[in-house]
């Protein structure tokens, strides 16, 4: 696995500085693979060095996927809605991120302890910091860990559950491997030896809801290309079915002449959106910043990694409007003009395809509603 040992001793280190105070891993966004098996490599880390651990979250875990690998791997997670929940832990730990999660405000005294990462590198202050935008899943840093004697998993107690979630990050956050590294490769060797082959064969079964059916269907019918870049709109939809926006974007990509998809939708009270590409020359972090900009406190709507992205901007005041329809054609409309300064040929093609959309009574709505973001 490789044999440079400093960013193991490092967190080993750090790791035992806290003299066992307590830590809580807050996954940010929707709970993934690549977090759920990064954090429960955390925790297991935590646990032989004697430190108490918790995995928690703010978000619900919405795919059908991830909710079968938390139930299948028994993974204890804590829901956390205010503050106050984490008031029992001294300490946070980041894993496959290096921002907490900005839907809720962190107690004052809660001190950011470490960071492992694979995307993209943010400024970010911590006693140990590990961001490797070159590898391919954070998993794979914590199998490099254990392979290098971090909690190993030849004599850790439950190591099949902890091996198997691992191996289930790097998998999804490789795309079965596709976009693995080297380093990706040695880390899958190393847990696979430890797995639950039962188990991973039932969370990687992967299944397509009815109501994400209906979503990709949506897709189709309001697809605008531009070469070879793709947008589609998928309506109103449910938390419990925000990850079919994703998956609608990675059925759509396999179209032979297509290489970006993005695709958006209403969830609850903001829009949101994902980015798929196979483009070299497509950075999903920067073309979403083009695009969607930042809020008022200078945090990006969107980021992302070498092949994929997404973004989430409040709905504000208008989230309250009563006529669905109308709402919806005002994202439609916002989200058509922020891509314009990316691809100026959106709204051109979107009025080739929809001569009448301004002379049948629903006029679109004008840029003066982007001012609301």
């Amino acid at each position: 696995m490789g044999t440079q040992s400093a960013p193991r001793l490092g967190l080993e280190n750090v790791l035992k500085s806290i003299a066992g105070a307590p830590v809580v891993v807050l996954i940010t966004g929707h709970p993934d693979p690549d977090a759920l098996g990064s954090a429960l490599a955390h925790q297991r880390i935590c646990l032989e060095l004697g430190v108490p651990c918790t995995i928690a979250h703010v978000l619900p875990v919405s795919h059908r996927q991830n909710r079968a690998m938390v139930k299948l791997l028994n993974i204890e997670l804590l829901q956390v809605s205010t503050a106050d929940d984490l008031l029992p832990f001294k300490f946070l730990s980041l894993v496959d991120t290096s921002t907490p999660e900005p839907t809720l405000d962190l107690p004052a005294d809660l001190k950011l302890l470490s960071v492992v990462d694979h995307h993209k590198m943010s400024e970010v202050e911590a006693p140990y910091v590990d961001i490797r935008p070159t590898i391919g899943a954070s998993s794979s840093i914590y199998a490099e860990y254990m392979a290098e004697g971090l909690a190993p998993l030849e004599t850790a107690v439950g190591a099949a559950r902890v091996a198997t979630a691992l191996l289930f990050g790097i998998q999804t956050d490789t795309n079965d491997f596709a976009l693995a590294t080297a380093a990706d490769f040695a880390a899958a060797a190393y847990v696979r030896r430890f797995c639950d082959s039962d188990a991973l064969k039932r969370v990687s079964r992967r299944v397509v809801t009815a109501s994400g059916m209906t979503i990709t269907g949506r897709a189709l019918d309001s697809l605008i290309v531009v070469r070879d870049f793709a947008l589609a709109g998928v309506g109103q939809v449910s938390a419990g079915d925000r990850d079919a926006i994703a998956t609608t974007a990675d059925f759509i990509l396999q179209r032979e002449d297509l290489d970006t998809v993005l695709t958006y939708g209403i969830v609850e009270d903001r829009i949101d959106g994902s980015l798929r590409t196979d483009s070299p020359s497509v950075e999903p972090a920067t073309f979403l910043h083009s695009a969607f900009g930042k809020d008022r406190n200078g945090k990006p709507y969107g980021g992302g990694r070498a092949d994929k992205g997404g973004f989430q901007i409040p709905l504000g005041v208008l989230a309250e409007c009563e006529d669905k329809e109308k709402l919806w054609q005002i994202v439609e409309q916002i989200v058509r003009s922020r891509l314009a300064k990316v691809i100026p040929e959106i709204e051109r093609e979107y009025e080739r395809l929809h001569p009448d959309a301004h002379h049948n009574g629903h006029e679109e709505p004008t840029g003066r509603f982007s001012r609301e973001f």
